[in-house]
């Protein structure tokens, strides 16, 4: 009641909390909004870990979030929007039976509250964001989803709960052959707010699948083997992070071939390409077989830097260039004949990802990297800037 009283008198400048008779403010009281409330949604089983963390997120997001009012000069955390600011609302919308010698005063206050409807969509766009990053604490697509949606309820000892109700879910999984062998595969997805599991899915004429008749979307699976090796070579943001990225690569595929004319999907991270995702069309789904970092044999980038340094997987694995914290260091993007050996072989991309992953990067590299690939590789002064002569196999 003390926040409600700063709020409305702060609105207008002067103490309209005091013009309110005190039956009407008891029964405010009775009818307030409380503290967002985190809930598992209904038909869904949380585990008590997963609860409790989320519950104390939305606990330290909803106090240290803060928003302003658009129709008067009033900053409140998100918690007090949802109580303070919604019990307010509840005050403006019910004041009309009761009856009070300063009740249009009272009234042309509240409902400055009511209409800003501006505040409204920033404090539930905020909140909604918070739901993004709660889930993508908790969540791992490889074997559980998790999403919020916002709800309401009368609170046991009277007045409003906004709830936060928690969902859960788990990917499908089949056994297909490849190969002659079966191998288990994940459906692929990714779980939002409200809409909840949004699946992969793939029209066969982006894959070059030519049919007449039909070009109905196939869904889209993985093999746990594809996501160990995404996990091994980007090994320097967070795994929900790097989930997250095949997730869009694959919403919005890049389709190529590699020498075999097997299919690959370009893998982008923050929209710049860090590998490709080697697929099958097996029946009526996509199946990613595996992650490619794009230095790794078998890609375009891979075959042009062994072509043009002599470099080959062992010599790659030797130097840690095939992984992407390797690149998180400003000295190799900055040293201009490394620059070249990268960008003639078309993996320019790996020194434009420092600017994006390197401020969030978990691990970078060694700072010795640079000088231990410039002596690995060999280079001269020449216009090209190597020397291949000069190759040193010290494996």
């Amino acid at each position: 009641m003390r926040k409600i009283k700063h709020n409305l008198n702060s609105c207008c400048g002067e103490d309209i909390y005091s013009l309110i008779p005190n039956y009407i403010l008891d029964d405010l009281y009775l009818k307030r909004n409380h503290s967002l409330k985190v809930v598992e949604a209904k038909g869904h089983s949380i585990p008590k870990e997963v609860l409790n963390e989320i519950k104390a997120f939305v606990s330290k997001w909803t106090k240290d979030e803060t928003i302003e009012y658009s129709l008067f000069p009033l900053k409140t955390t998100l918690d007090e929007y949802f109580t303070v600011g919604q019990s307010i609302v509840t005050l403006s919308r019910t004041i009309d039976k009761f009856k009070f010698p300063d009740i249009e005063k009272v009234k042309s206050v509240l409902i400055k509250f009511q209409n800003d409807e501006e505040i409204f969509r920033n404090a539930f766009f905020q909140l909604n964001n918070s739901f993004i990053a709660m889930a993508n604490c908790v969540m791992n697509i490889r074997n559980r989803f998790y999403w919020m949606n916002m709800g309401v309820a009368l609170a046991d000892n009277g007045g409003m709960n906004y709830l936060v109700e928690i969902y859960t879910g788990v990917p499908t999984s089949i056994n297909i052959k490849i190969d002659e062998k079966p191998r288990p595969v994940t459906r692929l997805g990714w779980a939002y707010p409200v809409t909840g599991i949004v699946w992969v899915t793939i029209k066969p004429s982006l894959l070059k699948i030519k049919n007449r008749l039909f070009d109905s979307p196939m869904d889209v699976y993985i093999q746990s083997h594809a996501f160990d090796r995404l996990a091994e070579r980007i090994d320097c943001i967070y795994e929900i992070m790097a989930q997250y990225s095949l997730y869009l690569s694959l919403m919005e595929p890049k389709v190529c071939y590699d020498n075999n004319h097997e299919l690959m999907i370009e893998y982008r991270i923050f929209g710049t390409k860090a590998g490709y995702f080697r697929i099958d069309v097996v029946g009526k789904i996509v199946v990613i077989r595996t992650f490619l970092f794009l230095t790794n044999n078998g890609t375009p980038e891979s075959n042009l830097l062994e072509k043009n340094t002599g470099l080959k997987m062992l010599d790659k694995k030797y130097l840690a260039i095939d992984k992407l914290s390797t690149f998180m260091s400003s000295d190799i993007g900055r040293n201009e004949q490394i620059k070249k050996i990268f960008s003639d072989a078309g993996c320019e991309s790996l020194l434009e990802l420092y600017e994006n992953v390197g401020p969030i990067c978990t691990k970078h590299s060694d700072q010795s990297s640079l000088s231990l690939m410039l002596e690995y590789i060999g280079h001269d002064n020449t216009k090209d800037g190597i020397n291949k002569s000069n190759l040193k196999l010290r494996l």
